[in-house]
This record gives C-alpha cells, sequence and structure tokens, in this order.
C-alpha cells in the first residue's frame, strides 16, 4: 500500500521535514531578506494566502524586523496591483514580499521599480514565459524541481525555516500547523514532500492547535485529538475562507492570529452554505461538453464553490461567472484528468481572454460579448482532448469485514487529500439480502457486508462495488464510492 501513496519505506513516511532542494536560489533570496529592516507581505484572500502571510510575518518577527501584512479584497481582485505599491510606499514601505501570488504581477513589478521599491516575488502558481521585473523571484515551478507541488505556505514555510536557521532560531510548532493547514485546504497532491508538511502540521493541531484553529474546532463541535485531513479541508478552512468570500480576509487573519471573532466568521459561514446551495439549484446541464453559467452580480466568493460542486455533479468541467459592468469573471473547476490550463491557453489564442490558476483549479476574465465563443473554443477543446475519468486505483479485496484495530491503523497515511486518496477497496460477490424503506436501500453481500446502494438489486445477483470503509462509532461501516467500476 505504501507505494500507492507515494511512500518508497516505512523510514520514509516517518521523515519529518522536506530537506532544501539543491537548485532553487534560496540562499541568495535568504540574505536578500535578512538585509532589510521593515517588510510589507501581501498575501492572498484564501487559506493559503492568510496562513502564508502569517508564517512570514511569525518569522520577521523572531528576527526583529518590522513587517506589516496587506490581504486583498476580493472586490479588488486577485493578485498584487500597482495601487497597492502606491499605498505601501506612501506607508513607508520600500521592500514588499509576496505569499501565494506575484508571478504574473507585471504592472505592478515595472510600478515598483519606477518608484525604487524592492519586490519579492514568492509564488507556486504557474509562471508565464516572461516574468515580472522583480528584484527577486522565488517559484518552485521554474526550477522544474521536486517541490514544484508545494503550496503557498510551503513555499513560505521553506523560506522561513532557512531564514530562522540562518540566525540559528528554531521554527515554532504555530508555523507548522499553519503550513499543514494551507497545504491541504490548497487542494495541492498530498505527494511525499507535502504530505510531510501536512502530517506533521495535523500532528501538532492534534496536540495543540493554535487558539483560532482550537476555536474554530470548538464551533464546529469537534475534539482536536480527533481531527484529520477531511476536517482540515472541509471543517476548518472554508470557516477561514468565508471570511474573505463574503467580508474580508482580514477578519481570518485575525482570527488565526489572535484567536478572535469565531462567532462572527460562522455566520459568514452558514451564509456561504446556503447562498452556495440557492445558485446550484438554479444550474442544469446542458449538451455543452464544457459548461458554463453566468450569474448577473453572483457574489465572487462563491463562484469557485459552485463550480467545483457542479463539476462533480454533472461530471464535466464547469465555468461559474459573475456578471458587472459588461466584463465576466469566473472561477472554472475540472473534473477528472483534464488540464484547464492547457483549455484556456486554446482558447485565448482565439479571443481575449485571461486566466490563471492550476491545471484542476482556475480564474479566468473575459467580456461578456465574448462569451458564446469562449463556449465554443472550450467545447471544440473538449473534443479534441477528451475528458479522462479517473479510474479507481484499489488498496485490496475485502473478503470479510475488516476490524476496527484495522481501520485504525490507516490514521498512519491521515492527512488524506488530492492525490493521496483514503483507502478504497473491491467487494466482489452475490447480494444475499434486501433491505428498503422510502429514503434508503441498504444490501447485504456474501452474508458480510452491508452496504447502502442507489441501484437497484435483486437477491443472487452478482455485484462489484468500491467502496470506503469507516468507523462509524464502535462499527465498521462502508461508504460506495463507485456501483459500476473500473477497477485498476
Amino acid at each position: 500500500m505504501l507505494w500507492q501513496y507515494n511512500f518508497n519505506t516505512k523510514v520514509e513516511l516517518n521523515r519529518t521535514y522536506p530537506v532544501q532542494p539543491n537548485n532553487m536560489p534560496i540562499n541568495d533570496l535568504v540574505q536578500a531578506i535578512l538585509s532589510f529592516d521593515k517588510v510589507a507581505i501581501f498575501g492572498d484572500y484564501d487559506v493559503d494566502g492568510i496562513c502564508s502571510s502569517l508564517i512570514l510575518k511569525k518569522a520577521l518577527d523572531r528576527l526583529g524586523i518590522k513587517n506589516i501584512i496587506r490581504l486583498p479584497e476580493r472586490s479588488e481582485g486577485y493578485g498584487l496591483k500597482p495601487e497597492h505599491i502606491h499605498e505601501l510606499k506612501q506607508k513607508g514601505f520600500d521592500t514588499i514580499i509576496t505569499v501565494d501570488n506575484g508571478i504574473t504581477a507585471f504592472d505592478a513589478a515595472e510600478e515598483a521599480e519606477k518608484l525604487g521599491v524592492k519586490l519579492i516575488v514568492t509564488d507556486h502558481h504557474e509562471p508565464k514565459s516572461v516574468l515580472p521585473k522583480a528584484y527577486k523571484i522565488f517559484d518552485p515551478k521554474l526550477y522544474h524541481d521536486a517541490y514544484k507541488d508545494y503550496a503557498g505556505a510551503g513555499i513560505a514555510f521553506l523560506i522561513a525555516r532557512e531564514l530562522l536557521k540562518a540566525k540559528d532560531v528554531p521554527v515554532t510548532v504555530d508555523m507548522i500547523e499553519l503550513a499543514g493547514l494551507a497545504t491541504v485546504a490548497d487542494i495541492v497532491p498530498l505527494d511525499s514532500n507535502n504530505w510531510y508538511i501536512a502530517r506533521k502540521g495535523l500532528e501538532y493541531i492534534r496536540k495543540s492547535p493554535i487558539n483560532g484553529i482550537k476555536e474554530i474546532l470548538r464551533i464546529a463541535d469537534r475534539k482536536p485529538e480527533e481531527v484529520n485531513g477531511f476536517d482540515l479541508g472541509w471543517v476548518i478552512a472554508p470557516r477561514i475562507n468565508a471570511c474573505g468570500r463574503l467580508k474580508s480576509p482580514v477578519l481570518g487573519l485575525n482570527l488565526l492570529l489572535h484567536g478572535t471573532g469565531v462567532e462572527k466568521i460562522e455566520e459568514f459561514n452558514q451564509e456561504r452554505l446556503k447562498l452556495v446551495k440557492e445558485y446550484i439549484e438554479n444550474i442544469k446541464d446542458n449538451d455543452n461538453k464544457f459548461l458554463m453559467y453566468i450569474f448577473k452580480n453572483c457574489p465572487k466568493g462563491i463562484i469557485g464553490l459552485v463550480a467545483g460542486r457542479v463539476a462533480e455533479m454533472y461530471q464535466k468541467p464547469v465555468l461559474i461567472g459573475t456578471l458587472q459592468y459588461e466584463q465576466v469573471t469566473a472561477s472554472v473547476r475540472t473534473y477528472g484528468e483534464f488540464d484547464l490550463l492547457q483549455a484556456f491557453e486554446y482558447a485565448s489564442k482565439h479571443l481575449d481572454v485571461v486566466y490563471g490558476g492550476h491545471k484542476a483549479a482556475c480564474g479566468v476574465s473575459f467580456n461578456i460579448r465574448d462569451a458564446k465563443r469562449l463556449q465554443e473554443a472550450l467545447n471544440k477543446y473538449v473534443e479534441e482532448n477528451p475528458i479522462k475519468q479517473e479510474i479507481n486505483l484499489l488498496d485490496g479485496v475485502l473478503l470479510k469485514k475488516p476490524a476496527l484495530e484495522e481501520l485504525q491503523s490507516f490514521d498512519n497515511f491521515e492527512p488524506f487529500g488530492y492525490k493521496n486518496p483514503e483507502p478504497a477497496f473491491l467487494i466482489d460477490g452475490t447480494v444475499t439480502d434486501i433491505k428498503e424503506t422510502v429514503k434508503w436501500r441498504m444490501i447485504n453481500i456474501n452474508n458480510e457486508f452491508n452496504v447502502f446502494v442507489n441501484e437497484t438489486y435483486k437477491a443472487g445477483n452478482k455485484i462489484k462495488l468500491v467502496v470506503r470503509p469507516y468507523i462509524n462509532g464502535n462499527y465498521v461501516s462502508f461508504k460506495v464510492l463507485d456501483e459500476k467500476p473500473e477497477i485498476v
């Protein structure tokens, strides 16, 4: 099972931190930062951007370097802009470090150069063929390194660790917690490098979470010692993200920094859930291979959530946009192994569309007049590059119900997440009993497994199911992942 989860040996599984990359200019970057006595940190409005900012701030605080954090509001749009350079310059900052953004901040970099501001870009997003004219740039994707899939907080943690090491100052536990949380929340691949950060962060959160995380767990009725990858990605992160989506990311920053304001943040979280549900109910599938829906004045903070849910519902890539003054701002989510960046690179050759992000999730903007042409271009690209369905990778075949102790051992592989899925198993057998009500249907297989299903079966039917066993109180239960599996 180790190889499937990207771990070659049990020794590697227990490694604590990634080693320093050999081919990235981190030493040069560290020496540059250490030469400054005052720095402005420019982050982003999501969990990764907030955690990245805090990690760097905590390192600079320990080194005695004065600093402030500036997070953009959703209304300002993503990334560093020329007006931010002016604002921070007026506040007396001649050095700006970006975290989780900046690799495409061309206009801001030019403005910084004009004003004599030293701009240091640290980012993990895909660079363009031309780089911004910044004082220093640090993005692992430029170096084809094993660390190219780090989240922004992973990059910030790497920089913070090297900064502190240069002055013989130890890394603090709260930095590791923040890096672990953001690594899971930003849905980067949990390969061996990212998994080390996420695992260590999870372990410290279980032992002694920072006040902000402790407050979220309290209001969500979760015990710190029971926290898992699901809690990081779907309990803690959404509440922090709700601040930037519906109000201000500064609220999430203050929660993680000071442990304040969780009740108000929970109100935003409940409002977020309600809005997402309402918009999803207004979206229907159609014949387009790439689904596009554009709403008037839909809150920008929820369009990514809606796109992600709809992509899973209809099993195709989805663009959800909000229209203001003829300009569409949209979030896009993929399905299967479909590469969104390649799709929009193709579309941008035929019309004016601005895009950026990752293969599985990106942001785009375009004029509403180009919506029909964009739809046609994306449909054509999908036709020429069909969506490859994700095939279930199995960890084994279940012949009998596993014991509780066996399932508890799966915790060694937490946190689960993107590219590190929870273990999945095949049940191959015969339907031996059926129980139904108006609301549910449960079958028994081989007189051994009770599972809830959607399809209709008769006793004696042969059946193959892909299931995920889980602990339900003092019992072992099964979640059906696929009733018609393609199996590897």
